[in-house]
This record gives C-alpha cells, sequence and structure tokens, in this order.
C-alpha cells in the first residue's frame, strides 16, 4: 500500500482506509506534498464522523467529551454555509450554529468556556441547547439575540459576552489565504482617507512572542490563515486536540472536572494529539482546494444591478475583487477588513482586536447557494433576503444605506438581484 504517516491512536490506519478506497499508493515525502491524493484524503477526512474514546475503531476516536459536532461536513454541508433555523419554541436545529461564549481579554466563560456545547459523550451533560429569540419589527426585519436554554452546569456569567454564529461556506478560501497582507493594509490606508464614514481596518493579532500577525478568517477576522482556523474547529466544535490546541480535553473547562477526566483519543509519543499534523493539513489541503464560486446569472439585468451596486457605494467595502499573490484576482466581494456596522447588527461579546459592533465585511461569492438552501444571511442568520440583509447595515455603511433606500424600487429590486446572483 506504500507509505502512511504513523498517526496518534492508529490513525495512520484511517490514512491507509482511504487509500484503500481510493486505490491510491502514498509515498513518503520529506514534508507532506499536497497533491490530488492529499486532496482526496482531506475531503475524506473532511467528512468523516469521528466518535467518543475509547472505541473499537480507534482510528476514529477522540471526539468530545463536549461538542457541537461529530464531523466538519456537519457544520458546512457540501462545503457550504449551514442552515440557521430554528423550531417554534427557537431552539437551533440541525448543526452549524454556534453560540460563541468569551470575555474583552479572550477568554472564555470559567464554567462553560468559549462554545455552548450541545452534545456529550455518554455519561457527561451537554452543557445546553442553543437558542434565538426573534423580534419582529415594523419594516418586516426580524432582529436575533442568543437564548440559551437548558444549563446543566448552572447560570452563565452575566460579564460573559455571546455571539450566535453560523458556520459559513468554505468555497473560495484558499483565494481568501492568496491575498497578501499589503493589499488589506493598502486598503485600510485609501479608506483612512475618505471622508464618507468608511474606514475598515485590518484586524491585528498579538501572538505570544510578540509578534503581530493579520486576521482575514471568521466573522471577526480572528485567524490569519486556514491552518489555524481548521484547528480552532476541532478543538472548540469538536472536542479534538491539535498541534496548535493541545489539550485532549477541548473545551472543557476546570469547573467541569468530569469532563476533564473523561476518556480521550490516544496520542502516541511522538506528537500527542488528537488531531495531528498528518490529517490536519490534509483537511486544510482541501479547504484551500475549494474555488471561489462562479456567479449563477449575469446578462442586461445583472449589469444593471452591477451598476447599482457600484454607484451606491456597496462595492467600497464589498470589493468585486483583491490582488491575489499569485498576480491574480480573487472574486471574493470583501475587503477583509473590520468595519462598525452599527448597534443594530451588534451582539453582547467585545473580545482582543474587535469590538462587539465590529464584523469583517462578509464575502458576498457565493450568496446564490445561501439563497439557494434557504440558509439566512449574515452572521447569524436573521435575514431572510438580500434586501433585508441591506437594511441591518449601519455604521460606517450609513451612508450607503441611504443612497440605496433613495433608489426607486425597480432599482432596488435590480441591486438585490444583483447579489443574489453572486
Amino acid at each position: 500500500m506504500g507509505w502512511v504517516p504513523s498517526l496518534p491512536g492508529g490513525r495512520g490506519r484511517a490514512l491507509g482506509a482511504v487509500l484503500l478506497v481510493t486505490g491510491a499508493v502514498l509515498s513518503a515525502p520529506a514534508a507532506f506534498a499536497l497533491d490530488d491524493l492529499d486532496l482526496k484524503i482531506g475531503k475524506a477526512l473532511f467528512e468523516r464522523a469521528w466518535v467518543p474514546a475509547p472505541a473499537s475503531t480507534r482510528a476514529d476516536d477522540g471526539l468530545g467529551p463536549l461538542f457541537d459536532a461529530r464531523s466538519c461536513a456537519s457544520c458546512h454541508p457540501r462545503d457550504g454555509r449551514a442552515a440557521a433555523r430554528f423550531d417554534s419554541d427557537g431552539h437551533v436545529e440541525g448543526r452549524g450554529v454556534v453560540l460563541v461564549l468569551g470575555r474583552p481579554d479572550g477568554s472564555g466563560d470559567a464554567v462553560y468556556g468559549r462554545r455552548l456545547q450541545i452534545d456529550a459523550v455518554p455519561g457527561l451533560k451537554p452543557e445546553g441547547i442553543i437558542g434565538a429569540a426573534d423580534t419582529a419589527l415594523a419594516d418586516g426585519r426580524r432582529a436575533r439575540a442568543p437564548q440559551p436554554s437548558a444549563l446543566a452546569y448552572g447560570a452563565l456569567d452575566p460579564a460573559t459576552g455571546l455571539s450566535l454564529r453560523v458556520a459559513p461556506a468554505l468555497f473560495g478560501r484558499g483565494a481568501m489565504a492568496d491575498v497578501p497582507d499589503a493589499a488589506l493594509l493598502a486598503i485600510e490606508a485609501e479608506q483612512a482617507k475618505r471622508a464618507d464614514g468608511i474606514s475598515g481596518r485590518a484586524r491585528r493579532i498579538t501572538r505570544p512572542d510578540g509578534r503581530v500577525v493579520l486576521g482575514r478568517f471568521g466573522w471577526r477576522a480572528a485567524h490569519p490563515d486556514i491552518r489555524e482556523q481548521a484547528a480552532e474547529a476541532f478543538f472548540l466544535d469538536l472536542g479534538m486536540s491539535t498541534p496548535l490546541f493541545r489539550e485532549p480535553w477541548g473545551d472543557c473547562t476546570a469547573a467541569q472536572s468530569a469532563c476533564r477526566q473523561a476518556p480521550h483519543g490516544q496520542g502516541d509519543a511522538e506528537d500527542g494529539v488528537e488531531i495531528p499534523e498528518a490529517i490536519l493539513s490534509r483537511v486544510v489541503a482541501y479547504v484551500a482546494s475549494l474555488p471561489v464560486p462562479v456567479p449563477a446569472a449575469s446578462g442586461a439585468a445583472v449589469a444593471d444591478g452591477a451598476r447599482l451596486f457600484a454607484s451606491v457605494g456597496c462595492g467600497e467595502c464589498h470589493r468585486p475583487a483583491l490582488p491575489t499573490r499569485s498576480s491574480g484576482t480573487a472574486a471574493l466581494f470583501t475587503d477583509l477588513l473590520l468595519h462598525n456596522m452599527g448597534d443594530g447588527l451588534a451582539d453582547t461579546l467585545d473580545e482582543p482586536g474587535a469590538a462587539r459592533d465590529e464584523w469583517r465585511t462578509a464575502p458576498l461569492a457565493g450568496v446564490s447557494r445561501a439563497l439557494a438552501g434557504n440558509t439566512g444571511l449574515l452572521h447569524d442568520g436573521r435575514a431572510r433576503t438580500v434586501a433585508e440583509a441591506i437594511a441591518w447595515h449601519g455604521g460606517e455603511a450609513a451612508g450607503t444605506l441611504a443612497r440605496y433606500d433613495a433608489l426607486t424600487a425597480a432599482q432596488k429590486a435590480a441591486l438585490a438581484a444583483y447579489v443574489a446572483s453572486l
């Protein structure tokens, strides 16, 4: 069968099983050469449903003890955006909506950690139920606020901030990674000179060694690269240790002693984590390989909407294309900067480098897929249509919203149709 990496808990056998399925042979590189075979392996690992330890299939164990999902694909179905759906009691349905917990210093809740985990291994209690309280507004929109319930470990600390987030589509993330930092800093400098209120900023992340890097991934640009974002998702959402987050109990806090004492996946003497670099790098390579979405429609009507999109100022933040290191462009419709979006979209979670009313400009590439899947738009899925999403723009976008509101009904429809085609 050829060379297979030595992985914790028999996970060399996990990759070997993938190789048997694909009928391919993996030779031993000095470093992981992420070729077509690696992408197939990465896809299989992305879709794999992990199980709690100890399990007879040790290649698959290590899930939890507390977790939100069993696989990457359960939150990113077909690599896309999760659906923000809630039942009649306001409880989340399915997977892919998470409740982020935190304090301004970046720490989590003292008892519940950085996520409210809705699942647990046998013998432990899930932390609670993620819910949302929707309030109907006079203009037909609905405001949305987190409403957790059935909290198993007591009340949340009143000082803990809450943020309801939907797992985004992953298409085009490799192109996003290919945009140089210099391009983001140039846009930041350009916007700082504007007189219309638009003034985005690149998120600076200070590393433990004092280095400062720029964030670009996540709803608030909390991660500088796909690898870190994927490693954190394994750790917080699946409860599995990685080379970047090595605690085997995931998001279990010191207050949750039974959780920390529960069985964990077997790490080997060399790496000692449940998701070693051999797995993480292939999942990252698979995500990075997903192409930028192609617009779903074209023609004169779409062209009219594109002109209106530019004329009212939407394109100042949702930039149609960004330059890449490979001398091309990434048609993502974002500037990857943080912007103050006003009180209407603010939550109660401040974090280092990003305030509660700041959001990274969401890429519009792929909106057509989100609408087709009825996932809801914006960070918490509250907007059912493009028009609703536009109406929530405030803060730095107030001037753009005023120009949009001044359009005729036909012009508004054309602009919305253009965004819906992306």
